[in-house]
């Protein structure tokens, strides 16, 4: 049995002890707890229960989850439960602005390796809040996960863990790749590409990693990160350094009396009320695409083709949603 297979054991059985003691309003007995919760019924004898349980027991209190010890009219234990009045969470209120984040965070993980779990997760959520969970339809630029970016989810375990990962990783430069072993600090979305920050340890220093150069598999080892992040440290401003802006312009038409957020961006003077092609400048490609498809049908991309692709792909987006065509 590997370390991380004992880790996941253990983790099931003491779910599945909370879950036991919740489940009934009386107290569940040693007896009754051996027998029923998933993990220790193979346990050949009861010593070996009795120890599991005493550890299992201590730890859940420790995490300050409220176990009460129940003694019967001659002061002998009797059993253990779980009150719901002081561990079960209140019942599931969201404001629309609030179901709103949760559709957009859901929204990430669209169409890439947890799209199934997400929308079940949602699903949910609507079953007990009794209303659709929905982006705001503003929303027109969203974080993407694609296929390429399955070490995303090692990557956010090792940082929830505050384990050691290691992986192989390309460069920009070339082909071929090297072993790094690094302590993860987050991992940033900028401008459609996710990149991890890093303490490498063969290197001694702090590194940005594109998610989508690792190579292979990431494996999360059993050791405690050595270098763990300064609270003080600001991950988007190392990813901003290592990874400067780079400004992007596109040559865009507008109509006349409409577009004035682009009218301000471009380098070129165009009278508000007359229509006409203007050069807007922005600081990244993902600001740019925003600002020219919050304008809608009021402004037309003429060029470079790429953004007039990336364009018409989120207003059509938009359009069916709302039941219409692109």
């Amino acid at each position: 049995m590997t370390a991380a297979t004992s880790r996941v054991e253990r983790t099931e059985r003491l779910l599945n002890l909370v879950l036991c003691l919740m489940s009934s309003r009386r107290a569940i007995s040693r007896a009754e707890i051996h027998a029923s919760v998933p993990g220790y019924g193979a346990m050949a004898s009861g010593a070996a229960f009795e120890r599991m349980f005493e550890r299992d027991k201590d730890e859940l209190r420790g995490m300050g989850i409220p176990i009460e010890t129940v003694h019967d009219a001659h002061g002998d234990i009797e059993g253990y439960r779980i009150s719901a009045d002081q561990y079960g969470l209140p019942p599931l209120d969201f404001t629309s602005a609030e179901l709103a984040v949760i559709a957009l965070a859901a929204s990430v993980w669209d169409e890439a390796i947890l799209g199934p779990a997400t929308n079940t997760a949602l699903r949910k959520i609507e079953a007990v809040q009794g209303a659709p969970v929905r982006a705001t339809d503003d929303i027109l630029v969203r974080v993407q996960v694609s296929a390429a970016d399955v070490a995303l989810l090692p990557l956010m375990a090792a940082l929830r863990e505050r384990r050691v990962v290691t992986f192989d990783y390309r460069t920009a430069a070339g082909q071929e790749s090297a072993r790094r072993k690094v302590d993860p600090w987050g991992v940033i979305s900028r401008e459609g590409r996710w990149y991890l920050v890093a303490h490498d340890h063969d290197r001694s220093a702090t590194r940005v990693f594109r998610v989508s150069r690792i190579v292979g598999a990431v494996t999360v080892t059993a050791q405690a990160q050595e270098h763990p992040v300064d609270p003080a440290i600001d991950i988007r401003d190392l990813v901003l350094k290592a990874e400067p802006e780079t400004a992007v312009r596109a040559q865009v038409w507008v109509r006349a009396g409409s577009g004035a957020h682009l009218r301000r961006m471009a380098d070129d003077s165009l009278p508000p009320f007359e229509s006409g092609d203007v050069t807007v400048t922005a600081p990244n490609a993902m600001n740019l695409i925003a600002s020219i498809c919050a304008a809608g049908d009021a402004a037309i991309v003429k060029s470079p083709i790429d953004v007039q692709g990336e364009v018409l792909d989120r207003l059509r987006a938009v359009a069916a949603r709302h039941g219409g065509h692109g």
